[in-house]
């Protein structure tokens, strides 16, 4: 029994030497998951440095801009509150619309012409005439005047300052898979080269079995 344990032992020692396979589809899922953890996994702790550091950089870039994202809301929106009387925390078309028109008198306008041309000349429609007006007519607790040019165009400026950012934003989330799609594929090819080369230079461990001395012959071979 006792020669068993020692067997044991002996065998669990000599294959802690000797370098495993690592699993190709692991260090893909690992990348994917998070970039830099399948190079590390293959054993590639530079590459792994290289794309922590990048992931990283795109975190801490990502929330930058959606701090700004939030300052450039909050600027449009004050601004069209002290210039233009309108309510804070509107949806984003209504935004829009201040943006597009000069005052809500202009807007009602256009929506009641295309309502009159489309529903009561071209389909004779009443009631749907009446709807298209209840949907898009801006009431008057929503009304809005920028007065001057001069205010409307700076509103403009904010809007648009705020649409740069939003689009920054989004590079930064392109940037983050596009980081996890190429750690993913170059942690898989790093694992598959891990592989060849353990195959290639690596040690192979073998136990054979001995009749004559009650017993097993264990081998160890590493090819350099």
């Amino acid at each position: 029994m006792k020669q068993v344990i020692l067997l044991i032992i002996l065998i669990c020692f000599v294959m802690s030497l000797t370098a495993t396979e690592k699993s190709v589809g692991k260090a893909f899922l690992f990348s994917a998951a998070i970039p830099g953890t399948g190079q590390y996994y293959a054993e590639n702790n530079t590459k792994a440095s290289v794309f922590w550091a990048a992931e990283i950089a795109i975190i801490f870039t990502y929330f930058r801009f959606r701090s700004e994202l939030d300052m450039a809301i909050n600027s449009y929106e004050q601004f069209a509150y002290t210039h233009a009387d309108v309510p804070k925390g509107n949806e984003d078309f209504y935004y829009q619309l201040i943006q597009d028109y000069k005052n809500s008198e202009i807007y009602n306008d256009s929506v009641l012409r295309y309502a009159r041309n489309v529903y009561l000349i071209y389909y004779n429609d009443p009631e749907g005439y009446e709807e298209y007006l209840q949907t898009y007519l801006i009431p008057e607790d929503r009304l809005w005047d920028w007065e001057t040019d001069k205010k409307w165009y700076e509103y403009r400026q904010l809007r648009r300052d705020k649409q740069n950012v939003e689009i920054y934003t989004k590079f930064t989330v392109a940037a983050a898979i596009l980081n996890r799609i190429v750690s993913a594929i170059d942690a898989a090819l790093g694992t598959r080269n891990y592989n060849r080369d353990l195959h290639q230079s690596g040690g192979s461990l073998s136990v054979t079995p001995d009749f004559e001395r009650k017993g097993f012959e264990i081998g160890y071979e590493y090819k350099f």
